[in-house]
């Protein structure tokens, strides 16, 4: 159903329902009022009757106690009876404002002062004696009742009016009730929680959002599935072209510079009674030797050692980490102190993980070895059984990233570097993982990368 429909619907319920309740009220109030008119016309002939009596032997005081008797009644209406003797002097009592519950502010807005006349009736009894009987306006009893009337309308209007608002208000919380989980669905997909199934609505056009973001999530589900596929096949491709060229820069230059250096070893032996000789020799030597080193070096980087199994042999990561913080010391900084940690609790790692854990140390110390200007770096691997994650947190004292946007701004402009950081959160989004960049105070970055890890305590998988 509409909402538009739903709230005219429960609108026109409400309405109904005050309409009867109106209708039951003033055919309670008319049937009041009829009461009070026909006891008033019963009290008009009771005066009558009174005033008949004067001929009779009743005494005087007998008649004023039933005029006063009769004057405070409540079913008198309009006027008050007055008894002068021939003095003109009152017997009976005055007539005093019965209404004293409606304030006087409503009885001024709704009963004018007007000034009514009196009507004098004068009576000789059998006695002879001469008395007058007053009729003296009242009007106290009439606005009584349409002061009473009209709060009794007032209150109904306006209980109308709270009945409407309530319903509207109502009627509004239950119709939108369902956006606090359509604003929670938003919310999980801006934070990249694409397993979403929002319930249905029975609001058609809350409904309709809700399919539309079950529809999304599914659409996105899908292409982080596809993306990461790729991902996977894009990184796999790249590892076995790293492979396939440590191969090929072992077996063919690796070779000819060992040739090369046994040669140049050769000469060198041969020619130790001819000084120029010698020298080119020893030039030949120890530049085969430099070359050797910085290709040793190379293979490490394009394939460490550890992480050369096959999808049959586990990865040694813990190994390829020690190898690599120890090769960079050899060759960076000696005044940089790096400190590694390595916590797998038993856990075997895929091999497509080891490499992603790999790779992201690798170039988070990098990025320390080149811009960080720190003296102590700290990397640390571990596995939380119970939410079966491994986290990898590289730490180091540098100079630090001072705004979010500064590390914005250097993942576009690395973005053409080789692997870089644009490379670590590709390997990131490949394992579904997270990555956060904290800053530390005084100084110093933290670079932490999390990964659901579905397999702990001995049990392998490979990908």
């Amino acid at each position: 159903m509409q909402l538009v429909t739903r709230l005219l619907f429960r609108l026109l319920a409400v309405g109904t329902v005050m309409m009867v309740i109106a209708v039951v009220v003033t055919i309670i109030s008319a049937r009041n009022d009829i009461d009070h008119e026909a006891a008033a016309s019963e009290k008009v002939g009771e005066l009558l009757s009174i005033l008949a009596d004067f001929q009779t032997e009743i005494t005087l005081s007998e008649q004023v106690l039933k005029i006063d008797a009769l004057n405070q009644s409540d079913t008198l209406r309009h006027f008050h009876i007055a008894l002068l003797d021939t003095s003109g002097k009152r017997l009976t009592q005055s007539p005093k404002e019965t209404d004293t519950s409606t304030p006087d502010w409503i009885k001024n807005l709704l009963v004018r002062d007007v000034q009514l006349a009196t009507t004098s009736l004068p009576i000789i009894r059998s006695n002879g004696e001469r008395i007058t009987v007053m009729l003296e306006p009242n009007p106290y009893s009439e606005s009584t009742e349409a002061i009473s009337s009209a709060l009794l309308f007032l209150g109904l209007f306006a209980a109308l009016g709270v009945a409407l608002i309530v319903a509207i208000w109502v009627s509004v919380k239950l119709a939108f009730k369902p956006l606090a989980d359509i604003l929670a669905g938003i919310t999980r997909i801006e934070s990249g929680d694409y397993k979403l199934q929002l319930a249905s609505s029975s609001t058609q056009e809350l409904n309709q959002i809700s399919q539309a973001l079950n529809h999304l999530a599914a659409v996105l589900t899908e292409q982080i599935a596809k993306q990461r596929e790729l991902l996977h096949r894009l990184q796999d491709v790249q590892e076995e072209e790293r492979r396939k060229l440590a191969h090929e820069l072992h077996d063919e230059f690796g070779q000819l510079l060992t040739a090369l250096q046994v040669d140049a070893s050769y000469v060198l032996k041969q020619s130790a009674h001819q000084p120029e000789l010698l020298a080119c020799a020893q030039a030949m030597y120890d530049n085969s030797s430099s070359i050797l080193s910085q290709l040793k070096n190379l293979l490490a980087q394009l394939r460490p050692y550890g992480l050369q199994g096959d999808e049959e042999h586990d990865i040694a990561l813990e190994q390829a980490l020690r190898d690599l913080v120890r090769q960079r010391q050899s060759r960076g900084d000696a005044a940089l102190t790096c400190n590694l940690s390595v916590n797998l609790k038993s856990a075997v790692v895929p091999q497509r993980l080891a490499v992603a854990v790999y790779r992201i140390a690798q170039e988070a110390l990098t990025n320390v070895m080149r811009h960080a200007q720190a003296k102590q770096v700290d990397i640390q691997v571990s596995v939380d059984t119970d939410s079966k994650q491994l986290c990898l947190r590289v730490a180091d004292d540098g100079v630090g990233l001072q705004e979010q946007s500064a590390l914005n701004s250097q993942i576009q402009t690395k973005a053409s570097r080789g692997l870089g950081l644009v490379g670590m959160r590709e390997r990131i989004l490949a394992n579904q993982g997270t990555l956060q960049f904290i800053t530390t105070h005084p100084h110093g970055l933290i670079v932490e990368a999390i990964f659901p890890l579905a397999l702990v305590e001995g049990q392998t998988k490979h990908d």
